[in-house]
């Protein structure tokens, strides 16, 4: 469902109302319901369901299995079962065709006629969302940062709930998980701040980020006819376009959450007023660059591979050298996986990816020298 149809409209507004009728102990029922219907209605196909069995039941069963056994060999090797199922199957969704890709592109190199065919595959809506969310959700059973969900139906909701499957914001469970499950009264402040939001969301990407998409595809379309002023426009136009577009997305569903009572952490903090590449990425999709972070960044950052390479660096080039090269080589896997995450296809692992880790590689050595 697009957020700014009037079938969403109507959707939100009917959970909201048989949400705040029903009582408190039941509530997450509701929630859990109208997530199903969202996730189910695009694509009514048993793969779909199939597909977040695959996430639901594996996440559910280790994140039991994992409790008890944190930080231990055992919790470990259930913490990576879990890990390679779920990306497993994204992977196998998202990129099979992006692997076909190269490959024939690789036959191609090699003057060899055969040429893979591309498969149709049947992906969920929201799948990108919620299979980072069940990952860190079983790596803080891990940690022992939370407990896991005993009741797989709760679990179900926290994976699924329906505002975030679009654009977020990541949601851990230890700090929204109870907040889904409690009910909540309908407060006449929440539901004012709320709608105030949903309303400045709709106004973003109608009035502004639409707008400005008829021009951007305008020049797009006819690049060689205009003069490089309309290009140079189209290009910061498409700039405002991607962001009023996500920020919008994301106002909607943070309206939303507050009119039910439900806190979702903000994804943006003035991404444009940032005085650097770094502090821009920092303010732009904050709980997937926190997740990114987290879950990724810093483990590799601390893994024994890296800290023999900084051993080595150290001895090799000295100090200095020792602390940069494990972070920059940390932070290139961090970026292809942000521009793997975007889409599949190389143009997100470049544009999105490799491209901004050479902004921030160039901004640091250049900060550090001059």
């Amino acid at each position: 469902m697009n957020l700014t149809s009037l079938l969403f409209l109507g959707f939100v507004i009917i959970t909201i109302c048989i949400y705040f009728i029903t009582p408190k102990k039941f509530q997450w029922i509701i929630l859990l319901i109208s997530s199903v219907i969202f996730l189910f209605y695009d694509n009514l196909h048993i793969n779909t369901i199939i597909q977040a069995l695959i996430v639901l039941i594996p996440s559910y069963i280790l994140g039991r299995k994992i409790e008890g056994h944190s930080n231990t060999k055992q919790g470990k090797k259930f913490l990576i079962l879990g890990i390679i199922i779920i990306l497993g199957q994204l992977i196998y969704l998202k990129y099979t065709n992006l692997f076909l890709e190269t490959a024939n592109n690789i036959n191609t190199l090699l003057h060899i006629e055969y040429q893979f065919e591309f498969v149709q595959r049947n992906s969920l809506i929201g799948i990108s969302y919620y299979s980072l969310i069940m990952i860190g959700y079983l790596v803080d059973i891990y940690r022992g940062t939370c407990k896991p969900e005993k009741n797989i139906f709760k679990c179900a909701l926290f994976m699924s709930y329906f505002p975030i499957l679009t654009s977020g914001p990541f949601i851990r469970y230890d700090s929204v998980g109870k907040e889904l499950y409690e009910g909540h009264k309908l407060n006449y402040n929440t539901l004012c701040r709320g709608l105030v939001r949903i309303l400045w969301g709709v106004f973003k990407i109608l009035v502004i980020s639409q707008r400005l998409g008829i021009f951007v595809d305008a020049v797009y379309a006819n690049v060689y006819t205009f003069t490089f002023v309309f290009i140079i426009g189209a290009v910061l136009a498409f700039t405002m376009q991607l962001y009023t577009n996500f920020s919008g997305s994301i106002d909607i569903i943070m309206g939303i959450s507050e009119i039910i009572g439900i806190k979702l952490p903000e994804n943006f903090n003035l991404p444009f007023f940032s005085r650097t590449i770094t502090e821009l990425w920092r303010n732009w999709h904050i709980t997937l660059g926190a997740w990114l972070k987290d879950y990724i960044f810093y483990p590799l950052l601390k893994s024994d591979e890296m800290q023999d390479l900084a051993k080595e660096c150290k001895e090799k080039f000295g100090k200095k050298v020792a602390k940069k090269v494990p972070m920059y080589l940390s932070m290139l896997i961090m970026w292809i996986i942000i521009g793997a995450w975007h889409g599949g296809a190389y143009t997100f692992i470049i544009g999105s990816g490799l491209l901004q880790f050479l902004f921030m590689f160039l901004e640091d050595i250049l900060r550090t020298n001059f």
